[in-house]
């Protein structure tokens, strides 16, 4: 199954490297998946500028971006996802929202995981916003998402996630499998 790990930050000085790394590297372990990691730094897509909507979109060939279409074919190859994000200003960064404007049925009936971090609320508001935002692309969420409240400090000071959140990882992990393989039989 191939499982998409996208960090939706791309800012000087962003701090959720070491949340990505772990969730990475609890994915590679697992077995069942063939990691595909996206930092959105490195996709580095513009702003999205189509004359249509991608779900107005006949193919994959209508896109007038050359980025985009590649964007759009990474996610048609994929079976899952997992979204880490920082939450500014009380919801998801807007790189992470633009990433997922890109792309219209290639993410339907795909699960998807959410993870935040961040201080005090560990995200929650980010999460939730990328709740309604997700199911409108057709993404179907996992039961539960992760929150890592006031994780730098604990990350900074070599403390790393609890039991219970590693055992959260790996029900999340469960999930998608247990809805990709839903959707997917005939």
């Amino acid at each position: 199954m191939k499982l998409v790990i996208i960090w939706g930050s791309s800012r000087t000085g962003r701090k959720g490297g070491v949340v990505a790394d772990w969730v990475k590297q609890k994915a590679g372990a697992d077995g069942r998946f063939e990691v595909d990691f996206i930092d959105l730094r490195e996709l580095n897509l513009p702003f999205f500028d189509e004359p249509i909507s991608p779900f107005s979109m006949n193919s994959l060939d209508d896109y007038t971006h050359a980025e985009g279409r590649a964007w759009a074919e990474r996610i048609a190859g994929s079976d899952g996802f997992i979204i880490v994000t920082p939450e500014y200003n009380h919801g998801p960064p807007g790189v992470l929202k633009n990433t997922l404007d890109w792309v219209g049925p290639p993410w339907k009936d795909k699960p998807v995981g959410l993870i935040s971090y961040g201080g005090i609320s560990g995200g929650t508001r980010a999460v939730e916003m990328l709740r309604s935002i997700t199911i409108e692309l057709g993404l179907i969420n996992v039961a539960k998402a992760i929150h890592l409240p006031f994780f730098v400090k604990a990350f900074e000071s070599g403390e790393q996630p609890s039991e219970s959140t590693n055992e959260n990882l790996k029900k999340m992990f469960d999930q998608i499998v247990r809805l990709r393989t839903a959707l997917t039989k005939n």
